[in-house]
């Protein structure tokens, strides 16, 4: 097996199981790394699965000839696409290649204290390394909206809330009986209520009990 074919993150698993000879390849380990790279090969649509919707050859669904040439104008247009394909191409090459030289061109004026790093890889693609960014501060603007609009909103418990939205909404009818559609139990409402609460705190039932006599 060609060691080349495993990524440099599977190269352990595969060939380094310390309950298996010396030089023997993981078997199991070997299945993963395949589905792994299978389907990152399908995502990248290095790799197509036929007949597939998803996963098949986007390019083989493309116009051609005669259906092309009845709609080309048209779809142009709609793209803003009004010039000559290859000035087109040249356009974003340059955009990219201008990109780059003022990435390349950061990062020396940067030096050692770059944020981010790029590493040719063995198989000659470019890796982009980004350093984890620190959050930043919140302006005095968001701090003095943040308190204002703590301020306005009025204390209200959260069952309460409930039976005001349910005031509005009515939507505490709609748990019935599972076998009717109707119930004999008296405030079903405000056992509702209480359940949700203890539901969605996760506090269990006894904190809210007392909403079974709530008025």
């Amino acid at each position: 097996m060609d060691g080349k074919l495993v990524p440099p993150m599977w190269r352990k698993a595969v060939y380094a199981n310390p309950d298996l000879p010396q030089g023997s390849v993981d078997r199991d380990a070997y299945v993963v790394c395949v589905l792994e790279e299978l389907h990152r090969a399908l995502n990248n649509r290095d790799v197509f699965a036929s007949p597939s919707h998803r996963w098949s050859n986007p390019r083989a669904r493309l116009l051609d000839g005669a259906d092309w040439d009845a709609v080309k104008e048209d779809v142009l247009a709609a793209l803003s696409l009004d010039m000559p394909v290859t000035e087109h191409l040249a356009e974003l090459v340059r955009g990219l290649d201008a990109g780059w030289k003022q990435l390349a061109t950061r990062l020396e004026e940067a030096g050692p204290a770059a944020k981010i790093s790029i590493e040719v890889q063995e198989d000659g693609r470019v890796k982009l390394h980004v350093d984890k960014l620190g959050a930043l501060g919140e302006p005095k603007s968001l701090t003095w909206l943040r308190r204002r609009v703590e301020k306005m909103l009025p204390k209200i418990d959260l069952p309460d809330l409930l039976f005001e939205v349910n005031a509005w909404t009515g939507f505490l009818d709609a748990f019935v009986h599972l076998g009717d559609g109707t119930t004999r139990m008296k405030d079903l409402p405000t056992s509702m209520v209480a359940l949700l609460v203890s539901e969605a705190c996760d506090i269990g039932l006894t904190p809210v009990v007392t909403l079974a006599t709530k008025p």
